[in-house]
């Protein structure tokens, strides 16, 4: 009896590997994106936390020299803080260029896949024709012989 062999198989095989290793990437720029995250959520708070003390010491009559300082610190936070969402922005990108790299490469995946299993129930089906064929071969076969046995 003949096995069955799909001629894309290899190709299937490529497939599978390249949205494996789509998947791991795209992993990791989603564990990038929340340490980012991270960092501007720890940014943002140092930012609040200087604004209070800010606040406090505006009320309180420092000298002018420290209300510089905090005023210079806060604005190099605040600038950090829109370099970081930048970079998250970029991360976003990457990561939304990623999935969608990852959703074509799994309909490709799929559609191979399908039609395996297509040229499969089509070769059983031909193989369950051959096999009957072979069965009323023999079937003939030995009622020729009856018949002729008996004549």
């Amino acid at each position: 009896m003949a096995k069955f062999k799909f001629r894309l198989e290899q190709l299937l095989n490529i497939k599978i590997q390249r949205e494996d290793l789509i998947k791991i990437k795209l992993a990791t720029e989603l564990k990038r994106l929340d340490i980012e995250n991270e960092k501007l959520n720890l940014l943002v708070e140092e930012n609040q936390k200087q604004i209070s003390n800010y606040k406090t010491l505006l009320s309180c009559g420092t000298p002018i020299s420290k209300i510089k300082e905090y005023n210079s610190y806060i604005f190099k936070l605040e600038r950090k803080i829109e370099a970081q969402k930048l970079n998250i922005n970029v991360i976003v990108k990457n990561v939304d260029k990623i999935r969608s790299e990852l959703i074509k490469m799994s309909q490709e995946r799929k559609m191979l896949e399908k039609l395996k299993i297509n040229k499969l129930v089509a070769f059983e089906k031909e193989m369950l024709k051959e096999e009957q064929k072979m069965v009323d071969e023999i079937v003939s076969y030995r009622q020729n012989l009856n018949l002729v046995g008996e004549g």
